[in-house]
């Protein structure tokens, strides 16, 4: 193995980095926020939004992310002629969206759900609308168990857009695939690929700590009001 090949490469592909993040992490905060609204009407129990909403998320868990992509960039263009001048970048952004949502509200479900029932009942009888318990009780306690959830699907995500350059997109991966096809050296071009996308998980992979480190204390007081209502009950 080349290593000096190597290191070209990878200095080759970090004009391509901003891109992939951009592809990737703008896209996933609107996910963020979808996966959200997604979850909302199916823990809330909300006629005919619950049922919609669950078919959403079986049908963007259920299908390949590559096929997806095929499907609204390539496709909805010529159904609608209102998306006829949606370009790569916009075509691959939907598709994150929506992918990435319907896999967040199962993980932002799954934190609504791991909140203790009986704080959620004491929030009614003190006459707490929906929206406050939500905010003041059920939020805050949710955060920390969905935190290493998201962060996962973000890394997901990152991976995922890989196949960007399928579209054409002249992302990390299509960067080292020209280089890999210039000189043959395949074996050193993905070797670079690869490296930099470990590093951007082990910069995630940071971050994710440090956010937990500082969530550890409010899920401790959480967890001393949480025994203290049970001694008094």
């Amino acid at each position: 193995m080349d290593l000096n090949f190597v290191g070209q490469v990878f200095l080759k592909m970090l004009p391509a980095l901003p891109r992939t993040l951009s592809i990737t992490v703008l896209p996933f905060a609107a996910a963020l926020f979808l996966g959200l609204l997604v979850t909302l009407p199916i823990v809330c129990k909300i006629p005919i939004l619950k049922p919609l909403c669950k078919v959403y998320v079986s049908f963007f868990r259920g299908t390949p992310f590559i096929g997806q992509l095929f499907m609204i960039y390539f496709g909805l263009p010529r159904m609608f002629a209102c998306l006829s001048a949606m370009d790569k970048i916009e075509g691959f952004a939907l598709t994150m969206v929506l992918n990435s949502g319907a896999y967040l509200s199962e993980i932002i479900r799954g934190a609504f759900l791991a909140v203790d029932r009986g704080q959620i009942e004491a929030a009614k009888s003190i006459n707490l609308s929906r929206m406050q318990t939500l905010r003041l009780i059920v939020i805050p306690q949710a955060i920390p168990v969905a935190v290493p959830g998201i962060v996962n699907i973000l890394i997901d995500a990152i991976k995922g857009s890989s196949l960007a350059f399928t579209i054409g997109i002249l992302d990390i991966t299509a960067v080292a695939k020209i280089q890999a096809g210039i000189t043959f050296r395949y074996f050193e071009a993905y070797m670079s690929m690869v490296i930099m996308y470990w590093l951007i998980v082990l910069v995630l992979e940071q971050f994710q700590r440090r956010y937990e480190n500082r969530l550890r204390p409010l899920e401790a007081n959480y967890q001393i009001g949480r025994a203290s209502c049970r001694e008094r009950v």
